[in-house]
């Protein structure tokens, strides 16, 4: 059964989450030269407790209502689309670590990652310290972001839609929190989101999805940071 708290999660994160990347990323707009080293890590640190601050919300209404934490996708169900996927987890991931051992090398690598994620060269890490907190930020993003999104919304959704309603309003809630890359990057997360959940049917519960995406942030963090670096000292 839902509730009025329950209602003013969903505004939290459906509204909430996405007027605090606009502020952040117009922040970092606004922000130049050697500013920028200081204005990021505490941006950073602004999203991890945001999100961590929100699970615990989460949580804390699990406990109140004395709800079965499956609801969430939080109970492992070990089984064949588990492996499947962990399998095609542990594939993408030596395919992305081949990419980061070729990226310093491979001008066309470079470019291609650059255009890629050229709507968030401002909010990627520059140096060990950012490096170090993105990590962070990444990992938190990967379990935060699913329990919130393939987990809470999916379950609140499905109180009024179809399951597959449910999925694709919480997929296109999951693009529009991405709304500070534009358009673009809007359609690609909306598009990721919709995987993410598949990967959530498929494996059966939250975690795979988290680790997946735990490691497509991390993935981008550092791929970016090598790319654009390689950008600064060529001095294109």
């Amino acid at each position: 059964m839902l509730t009025s708290f329950d209602l003013l999660l969903v505004l939290a994160i459906a509204v909430g989450l996405p007027l605090r990347a606009l502020y952040s990323m117009r922040r970092l707009q606004r922000t130049e030269g050697s500013a920028l080293v200081e204005v990021r890590p505490r941006l950073y640190g602004f999203a991890l407790l945001t999100q961590w601050s929100l699970v615990a919300a989460v949580a804390g209404l699990w406990l109140a209502q004395h709800r079965a934490w499956g609801g969430l996708g939080l109970e492992l169900k070990l089984g064949g689309g588990l492996v499947g996927v962990l399998a095609g987890l542990f594939t993408i991931t030596l395919v992305a670590w081949r990419q980061r051992g070729a990226i310093e090398r491979e001008p066309e690598l470079q470019a291609r990652v650059r255009s890629r994620l050229a709507g968030v060269e401002r909010l990627l890490p520059t140096n060990d310290r950012e490096s170090a907190m993105f990590r962070a930020l990444a990992v938190t993003a990967g379990v935060c972001e699913e329990l919130l999104f393939r987990g809470y919304l999916l379950w609140v959704f499905s109180h009024f839609l179809p399951f597959w309603g449910a999925a694709a309003l919480q997929a296109l809630l999951f693009g529009v929190g991405h709304a500070y890359q534009g358009a673009k990057g809007v359609l690609s997360t909306t598009i990721a989101g919709a995987f993410l959940t598949a990967v959530v049917i498929v494996s059966g519960s939250l975690y795979a999805a988290m680790l997946a995406h735990a490691l497509m942030d991390l993935n981008a963090g550092d791929m970016g940071r090598r790319a654009f670096a390689a950008r600064r000292e060529g001095g294109a």
